[in-house]
């Protein structure tokens, strides 16, 4: 048998025999259990919450937990990188220039980076469920009120809304999913839930690619305006947000949560029905009765109760140490790297689909003279009474989509090897590659050759979760979380950037955007040399 198991059922054996010895419960949670055994009442003994947790098993509870949790990451990338989908296809409906489209791109992301120390105060105070189902909520009823934007700037706003909202779901599920697992399962189901991510970037291009091109044979209006496929694109993209309210409706809150505040309880009675759910056993022969704050979890404790009283005082000073010696340099180091990696692997990303509805028209031009032939035709469409020319591919989505499956395998491949080649050397060496496979595009006319160096570019956003796990191991505990934070926040502000820059680039000097940005990642892979390594 496994250890684990053989670890497991000795907890659980431990537990059943002392509840049949000692049949005398504490009184604050079965008063009915109450007995006396030759005169002498003993209470039985009580467990911290990772015993409890290794009483209460994996099973179906577990798997449901993944599921929604991985949702709710998946719910960011939808959010916030949809529109890349829908630029091209709503050019026309909204007039839509370079700049619009730039804009449109980081709106989702900039709202995501105003809006992450609040939610993860909130979490800490509030809860972790009560976090995610107001903003699941509140994502899902701002991003089907953008679906009706008549103008460009209502749908940033409301896009803006959209990523001010989903930023709980990123703050908050990790937290959520881990505080339900022991040490022995938890890092095995954090990876699974972030593979959720990529499987968004794979199901966003095959679901456009399905109801976009279709807005040539329908023509459906709804309150006196035409509802085009984008629209009904975007409103589909929110489906995941009901799967989510309806599987946090059922779930219960964190025990780890509850536990630190103070309700015990509540705690005895939310694992007992875990168990009854793992095991299929009836709640009430749970053989836990009495749960306890081991050190860390009392301190942790005692952590959340100075926040609740310093409010957001207490992210200041959590945040003011960071730039100060002798953190500062982490700080720095960490948060340009991610700016790196987000501003071109999303940056660009988010582009490819327009660049791509061009460029497979013209198949035997180098990439940039495509992008300047666009541009003009644009420019001359505009400036005479012609219908607007935006005729989508279809098989752009297929590409894109194509990418996504690139970006899952080089996730899966970092996770096999990053433990024998090392995390710094695994990063700085995609750096190095990914920065000469944007620079080669400047000197490729072959269409399928410019479409692999471009998908090994953008794969340099694989490296987020490399840099994070150098990045935990320079900060102390206590500054550990809002350094992540912090540059987590720098990474999404560098996908608005790059997605402005690109745009203002894409203009007037296309060859500049992969100059610039295949650059910018061999500094990286520089800068990524000096971090220290544990």
């Amino acid at each position: 048998m496994h250890p684990a198991a053989d670890d497991q059922r000795r907890a659980e054996d431990s537990v059943g025999n002392g509840a049949a010895t000692h049949k005398s419960a504490e009184i604050v949670i079965d008063p009915a259990q109450i007995g006396a055994q030759n005169g002498n009442a003993t209470p039985v003994q009580s467990h911290t919450y990772s015993e409890a947790l290794a009483v209460v098993g994996q099973g179906r509870f577990h798997t449901l937990l993944l599921f929604i949790t991985g949702l709710c990451l998946m719910s960011v990338v939808n959010e916030t990188v949809n529109v890349g989908f829908i630029i091209s296809a709503a050019e026309c409906d909204l007039e839509l220039s370079f700049s619009d489209k730039g804009i449109l791109n980081g709106a989702g992301f900039m709202g995501v980076v105003v809006s992450s120390y609040v939610w993860g105060f909130l979490s800490d105070t509030w809860g972790r469920r009560r976090v995610l189902l107001l903003a699941s909520s509140g994502a899902l009823v701002t991003s089907v009120l953008s679906t009706f934007s008549p103008h460009v700037w209502v749908l940033i706003g409301a896009r803006f809304l959209v990523g001010i909202f989903v930023s709980g779901n990123a703050a908050t599920s990790y937290a959520y999913l881990a505080e339900f697992h022991g040490e022995a399962s938890r890092a095995k189901v954090i990876s699974w839930a972030a593979m959720f991510m990529s499987i968004g970037l794979i199901l966003l291009p095959s679901l456009a690619w399905l109801i976009i091109p279709l807005d040539a044979q329908l023509d459906l209006r709804l309150f006196g305006m035409r509802y085009a496929m984008w629209r009904i694109y975007l409103l589909l993209c929110s489906l995941d947000l009901l799967l989510i309210i309806a599987g946090l409706l059922y779930l219960p809150e964190s025990g780890k949560f509850l536990l630190t505040g103070g309700h015990r309880e509540k705690v005895v009675q939310t694992l007992a029905k875990i168990y009854q759910l793992n095991r299929g056993k009836p709640a009430h022969t749970f053989p836990v009765k009495s749960i306890t704050l081991d050190a860390i979890d009392s301190a942790y404790a005692d952590e959340m109760q100075r926040r609740s009283k310093l409010g957001l005082r207490y992210l200041w000073q959590q945040t003011v140490p960071l730039f100060r010696v002798p953190l500062l340099c982490h700080t720095l180091k960490a948060s340009v790297l991610m700016f790196g990696i987000f501003a071109t692997s999303s940056g660009l990303f988010l582009w490819v689909p327009d660049i791509l509805n061009t460029y497979v028209q013209h198949q035997d031009m180098k990439l940039c003279d495509v992008i300047a032939l666009m541009h003009a035709n644009k420019t001359a469409a505009r400036s005479g009474d012609s219908v607007c020319p935006i005729a989508i591919n279809a098989n752009i989505f297929l590409i894109t989509s194509a990418m996504g499956v690139v970006f899952l395998a080089c996730y899966i491949l970092n996770g096999f090897i990053i433990n024998r080649v090392g995390k710094r050397t695994l990063l700085n060496g995609w750096f190095v590659v990914c920065g000469i496979c944007g620079l080669a595009v400047l000197w490729t006319s072959d269409f399928y050759l410019t479409l692999i160096l471009i998908a090994a570019f953008v794969s340099s956003g694989c490296l987020g979760g490399v840099l994070s796990a150098i990045s935990v191991d320079l900060f102390p505990t206590n500054y550990r979380a809002m350094a992540m934070c912090l540059i987590l926040m720098t990474g999404r502000f560098g996908a608005m950037a790059g997605s402005n820059i690109i745009a203002y680039l894409l203009t007037y000097n296309c060859n500049l955007i992969f100059i610039l940005f295949g650059g910018s990642l061999l500094v990286c892979a520089l800068i990524g040399a000096t971090l220290t390594e544990t």
